[in-house]
């Protein structure tokens, strides 16, 4: 039987009370299958996930959920060179990266 993360939402709502996502630009880094993405991507204006393992980014873009995938998407790429100007985001995520 697979573990269910979270179940009880307490790592959401952590995350939503740390900041607001409303209409923010966000990156996530080690944005892994994207679980977290998809939590807090309908509050903000879009996410880019990205993660160094091509199965994860696989793995996050086929689990992406319909309403979601206008707004928010994901690469394969680090932190120590993501491929985007320095004021392209409002929120950087790390949550789980370190």
């Amino acid at each position: 039987m697979p573990r269910e993360l979270d179940p009880h939402g307490v790592e959401s709502q952590a995350l939503l009370g740390a900041t607001d996502f409303d209409g923010a630009r966000v990156l996530e880094v080690g944005s892994g299958d994207g679980r977290l993405a998809f939590r807090y991507a309908s509050a903000s204006a879009f996410v880019v996930g990205i993660e160094p393992q091509l199965n994860q980014v696989r793995s996050a873009l086929q689990a992406c959920p319909s309403d979601l995938r206008p707004r928010i998407t994901f690469a394969q790429a680090t932190a120590l060179a993501p491929p985007f100007r320095d004021d392209a985001f409002d929120i950087a995520v790390l949550a789980w990266s370190l």
